[in-house]
Protein backbone atom coordinates (compact mmCIF):
# COMPACT_ATOMS: atom_id res chain seq x y z
CA UNK A 1 0.00 0.00 0.00
CA UNK A 2 2.50 2.05 1.16
CA UNK A 3 4.49 1.63 -2.38
CA UNK A 4 1.56 2.77 -4.32
CA UNK A 5 0.44 5.86 -2.75
CA UNK A 6 4.33 6.97 -3.09
CA UNK A 7 4.13 6.22 -6.78
CA UNK A 8 1.04 8.29 -6.62
CA UNK A 9 2.99 11.03 -5.46
CA UNK A 10 5.73 10.70 -7.71
CA UNK A 11 2.80 11.39 -11.17
CA UNK A 12 1.11 14.17 -9.31
CA UNK A 13 4.56 15.98 -8.74
CA UNK A 14 5.34 14.85 -12.53
CA UNK A 15 1.90 16.81 -13.63
CA UNK A 16 2.16 20.36 -11.49
CA UNK A 17 5.72 20.42 -13.31
CA UNK A 18 4.68 19.70 -16.48
CA UNK A 19 1.93 22.30 -16.19
CA UNK A 20 4.59 25.10 -15.24
CA UNK A 21 6.78 23.87 -18.53
CA UNK A 22 3.33 24.90 -20.44
CA UNK A 23 2.69 28.09 -18.82
CA UNK A 24 6.60 29.14 -19.64
CA UNK A 25 6.33 28.57 -23.23
CA UNK A 26 5.31 31.89 -25.05
CA UNK A 27 2.13 32.08 -26.00
CA UNK A 28 1.10 31.67 -29.93
CA UNK A 29 -2.00 31.86 -31.44
CA UNK A 30 -2.49 30.06 -34.13
CA UNK A 31 -5.15 31.21 -36.82
CA UNK A 32 -7.10 28.36 -37.90
CA UNK A 33 -8.17 29.69 -40.86
CA UNK A 34 -5.21 30.86 -42.41
CA UNK A 35 -5.27 34.17 -42.53
CA UNK A 36 -1.97 36.71 -42.93
CA UNK A 37 -1.81 39.53 -40.42
CA UNK A 38 0.19 42.68 -40.61
CA UNK A 39 3.04 42.44 -38.30
CA UNK A 40 4.58 45.74 -39.68
CA UNK A 41 5.85 48.30 -37.04
CA UNK A 42 3.62 51.30 -36.26
CA UNK A 43 5.73 54.85 -36.12
CA UNK A 44 3.72 57.24 -34.38
CA UNK A 45 4.10 60.66 -36.10
CA UNK A 46 3.72 64.07 -34.34
CA UNK A 47 2.55 67.49 -35.53
CA UNK A 48 4.71 70.31 -35.94
CA UNK A 49 4.93 72.90 -33.12
CA UNK A 50 4.28 75.83 -35.41
CA UNK A 51 1.13 74.35 -37.09
CA UNK A 52 -1.01 76.44 -34.44
CA UNK A 53 0.51 79.58 -35.53
CA UNK A 54 0.57 78.26 -39.59
CA UNK A 55 -3.29 77.96 -39.85
CA UNK A 56 -4.19 80.60 -36.94
CA UNK A 57 -5.34 83.45 -39.53
CA UNK A 58 -8.88 84.57 -40.34
CA UNK A 59 -9.18 82.36 -43.64
CA UNK A 60 -8.92 79.30 -42.08
CA UNK A 61 -11.96 80.59 -39.36
CA UNK A 62 -14.84 78.30 -39.79
CA UNK A 63 -16.67 79.67 -36.91
CA UNK A 64 -20.52 81.05 -37.59
CA UNK A 65 -20.63 84.04 -35.62
CA UNK A 66 -24.19 85.34 -35.32
CA UNK A 67 -24.87 88.90 -36.53
CA UNK A 68 -27.60 91.27 -37.15
CA UNK A 69 -29.71 90.76 -40.28
CA UNK A 70 -28.58 93.85 -42.79
CA UNK A 71 -31.49 96.10 -43.90
CA UNK A 72 -32.42 97.27 -46.90
CA UNK A 73 -29.81 100.28 -47.88
CA UNK A 74 -26.75 97.88 -46.27
CA UNK A 75 -27.81 95.15 -48.72
CA UNK A 76 -27.88 97.27 -51.88
CA UNK A 77 -24.17 98.66 -50.43
CA UNK A 78 -23.04 95.05 -50.61
CA UNK A 79 -24.68 94.44 -53.44
CA UNK A 80 -22.93 97.72 -55.27
CA UNK A 81 -19.45 96.78 -53.74
CA UNK A 82 -20.00 93.36 -55.27
CA UNK A 83 -20.51 94.50 -58.33
CA UNK A 84 -17.86 96.93 -58.69
CA UNK A 85 -15.30 94.35 -57.69
CA UNK A 86 -16.67 91.79 -60.12
CA UNK A 87 -16.01 94.97 -62.94
CA UNK A 88 -12.81 95.98 -62.22
CA UNK A 89 -12.05 92.63 -60.91
CA UNK A 90 -9.91 93.33 -57.65
CA UNK A 91 -10.96 92.57 -53.81
CA UNK A 92 -12.04 95.01 -51.54
CA UNK A 93 -11.05 94.55 -47.83
CA UNK A 94 -13.27 94.75 -44.73
CA UNK A 95 -11.35 97.54 -43.85
CA UNK A 96 -12.29 99.29 -46.88
CA UNK A 97 -15.54 98.57 -47.11
CA UNK A 98 -16.35 99.93 -43.89
CA UNK A 99 -14.92 102.96 -44.63
CA UNK A 100 -17.02 103.34 -47.93
CA UNK A 101 -19.91 102.45 -46.04
CA UNK A 102 -19.66 105.25 -43.89
CA UNK A 103 -18.74 107.39 -46.83
CA UNK A 104 -22.25 106.31 -48.42
CA UNK A 105 -23.81 107.13 -45.11
CA UNK A 106 -22.57 110.51 -44.96
CA UNK A 107 -23.39 111.48 -47.88
CA UNK A 108 -27.12 110.60 -47.88
CA UNK A 109 -26.96 112.49 -44.17
CA UNK A 110 -25.75 115.59 -46.09
CA UNK A 111 -28.22 115.38 -48.76
CA UNK A 112 -31.23 114.56 -46.13
CA UNK A 113 -29.90 118.10 -44.02
CA UNK A 114 -29.53 119.86 -47.28
CA UNK A 115 -33.50 119.46 -47.99
CA UNK A 116 -34.10 120.11 -44.31
CA UNK A 117 -32.58 123.27 -44.77
CA UNK A 118 -34.03 124.38 -48.24
CA UNK A 119 -37.22 123.54 -46.90
CA UNK A 120 -36.79 125.83 -44.04
CA UNK A 121 -35.51 128.17 -45.74
CA UNK A 122 -38.57 128.38 -47.93
CA UNK A 123 -40.95 127.96 -45.02
CA UNK A 124 -41.55 132.04 -44.80
CA UNK A 125 -42.44 132.11 -48.28
CA UNK A 126 -44.04 129.14 -48.79
CA UNK A 127 -46.56 129.92 -45.82
CA UNK A 128 -47.74 133.48 -46.91
CA UNK A 129 -47.79 132.70 -50.40
CA UNK A 130 -47.43 129.11 -51.04
CA UNK A 131 -49.90 126.66 -52.64
CA UNK A 132 -51.31 123.83 -51.00
CA UNK A 133 -51.65 120.38 -52.32
CA UNK A 134 -55.70 120.71 -52.22
CA UNK A 135 -56.01 124.29 -53.85
CA UNK A 136 -53.71 126.65 -56.17
CA UNK A 137 -53.54 130.66 -55.97
CA UNK A 138 -54.14 131.41 -59.77
CA UNK A 139 -51.21 133.87 -59.29
CA UNK A 140 -47.74 133.00 -58.15
CA UNK A 141 -46.44 135.93 -55.92
CA UNK A 142 -42.97 134.82 -55.68
CA UNK A 143 -42.38 135.21 -59.56
CA UNK A 144 -44.26 138.81 -59.45
CA UNK A 145 -44.28 141.85 -57.58
CA UNK A 146 -46.97 142.76 -55.34
CA UNK A 147 -47.57 145.73 -56.72
CA UNK A 148 -48.17 144.31 -60.52
CA UNK A 149 -51.01 142.03 -59.27
CA UNK A 150 -54.75 142.95 -59.48
CA UNK A 151 -56.10 141.80 -56.66
CA UNK A 152 -59.93 143.50 -56.93
CA UNK A 153 -59.99 142.09 -59.65
CA UNK A 154 -58.90 137.97 -57.99
CA UNK A 155 -61.34 138.99 -55.05
CA UNK A 156 -64.41 139.60 -57.12
CA UNK A 157 -63.84 136.51 -59.21
CA UNK A 158 -63.68 134.36 -55.80
CA UNK A 159 -66.35 136.02 -54.01
CA UNK A 160 -68.66 135.54 -57.81
CA UNK A 161 -67.74 131.46 -57.01
CA UNK A 162 -68.41 131.35 -53.39
CA UNK A 163 -64.73 130.68 -52.68
CA UNK A 164 -64.40 132.82 -49.14
CA UNK A 165 -60.98 130.57 -48.69
CA UNK A 166 -59.19 132.07 -51.72
CA UNK A 167 -60.81 135.75 -51.59
CA UNK A 168 -59.97 136.28 -48.23
CA UNK A 169 -55.85 135.50 -48.84
CA UNK A 170 -56.51 138.15 -51.57
CA UNK A 171 -57.89 140.81 -49.28
CA UNK A 172 -54.90 140.32 -47.14
CA UNK A 173 -52.34 140.37 -50.05
CA UNK A 174 -54.65 143.43 -51.10
CA UNK A 175 -53.73 144.85 -47.48
CA UNK A 176 -49.98 144.30 -47.45
CA UNK A 177 -50.29 145.90 -50.93
CA UNK A 178 -51.74 149.17 -49.42
CA UNK A 179 -49.41 149.62 -46.75
CA UNK A 180 -46.31 149.02 -48.70
CA UNK A 181 -47.75 151.80 -51.06
CA UNK A 182 -47.94 153.61 -48.07
CA UNK A 183 -44.04 152.72 -46.82
CA UNK A 184 -45.84 151.73 -43.67
CA UNK A 185 -44.06 148.21 -44.03
CA UNK A 186 -41.36 147.09 -46.70
CA UNK A 187 -43.03 144.46 -48.66
CA UNK A 188 -40.53 140.97 -49.63
CA UNK A 189 -42.83 138.02 -50.18
CA UNK A 190 -40.26 136.19 -47.90
CA UNK A 191 -41.57 137.76 -44.80
CA UNK A 192 -44.08 136.52 -41.94
CA UNK A 193 -46.87 138.46 -40.83
CA UNK A 194 -44.78 138.46 -37.57
CA UNK A 195 -42.18 141.16 -39.78
CA UNK A 196 -44.55 142.90 -40.91
CA UNK A 197 -46.23 143.40 -37.67
CA UNK A 198 -43.27 144.93 -35.96
CA UNK A 199 -42.45 147.36 -38.74
CA UNK A 200 -45.61 149.11 -38.33
CA UNK A 201 -45.71 152.13 -36.20
CA UNK A 202 -49.40 153.32 -35.21
CA UNK A 203 -50.54 151.23 -32.29
CA UNK A 204 -54.04 151.14 -33.47
CA UNK A 205 -53.03 149.37 -37.05
CA UNK A 206 -50.58 147.22 -35.33
CA UNK A 207 -53.68 145.51 -33.43
CA UNK A 208 -55.65 145.87 -36.50
CA UNK A 209 -53.13 144.13 -38.21
CA UNK A 210 -52.95 141.71 -35.49
CA UNK A 211 -56.20 140.58 -35.59
CA UNK A 212 -56.87 140.29 -39.44
CA UNK A 213 -53.40 138.06 -39.63
CA UNK A 214 -54.95 135.75 -36.50
CA UNK A 215 -57.98 135.78 -39.10
CA UNK A 216 -56.12 134.97 -42.10
CA UNK A 217 -54.03 132.31 -40.39
CA UNK A 218 -56.73 130.21 -39.19
CA UNK A 219 -58.96 130.45 -42.61
CA UNK A 220 -56.34 129.77 -45.18
CA UNK A 221 -53.56 127.61 -43.18
CA UNK A 222 -55.66 126.36 -40.72
CA UNK A 223 -58.61 125.63 -43.65
CA UNK A 224 -61.44 127.11 -40.78
CA UNK A 225 -64.78 127.47 -42.81
CA UNK A 226 -66.02 130.54 -43.47
CA UNK A 227 -69.63 131.50 -44.59
CA UNK A 228 -70.44 134.59 -46.46
CA UNK A 229 -71.85 136.43 -43.23
CA UNK A 230 -68.19 135.80 -41.46
CA UNK A 231 -66.64 136.98 -44.79
CA UNK A 232 -68.57 140.53 -45.04
CA UNK A 233 -67.17 141.18 -41.37
CA UNK A 234 -63.73 140.74 -42.14
CA UNK A 235 -63.82 142.73 -44.97
CA UNK A 236 -64.72 145.65 -43.00
CA UNK A 237 -61.76 145.26 -41.00
CA UNK A 238 -59.45 144.97 -43.84
CA UNK A 239 -61.16 147.95 -45.51
CA UNK A 240 -60.17 149.73 -42.24
CA UNK A 241 -56.24 149.65 -42.38
CA UNK A 242 -56.59 149.90 -45.62
CA UNK A 243 -58.35 153.70 -45.15
CA UNK A 244 -55.52 154.28 -43.07
CA UNK A 245 -53.27 153.76 -45.26
CA UNK A 246 -54.58 155.53 -47.94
Amino acid sequence: MMLVAFSNIGKAQDVQGLIEQIEDQPVEIVDTLGRNYDTRELTVRKFDQDLNEEYSSGEFNYERSQTSSQNLFSRFLSWVLEGIQDIFGFTLSPFTIKILTYLFYFLIGAVVVFMIVKLVGNESASKLFGRTSKEKSSVTIEDTHIEEIDFTNLIQNNEKEGNYRNAIRFQYLSMLKSLSARKLIEWDFQKTNSDYYRELKNPDTKEQFKKVSYLYDHVWYGEFSIDESSYRDAVQEFKSIKSKAA
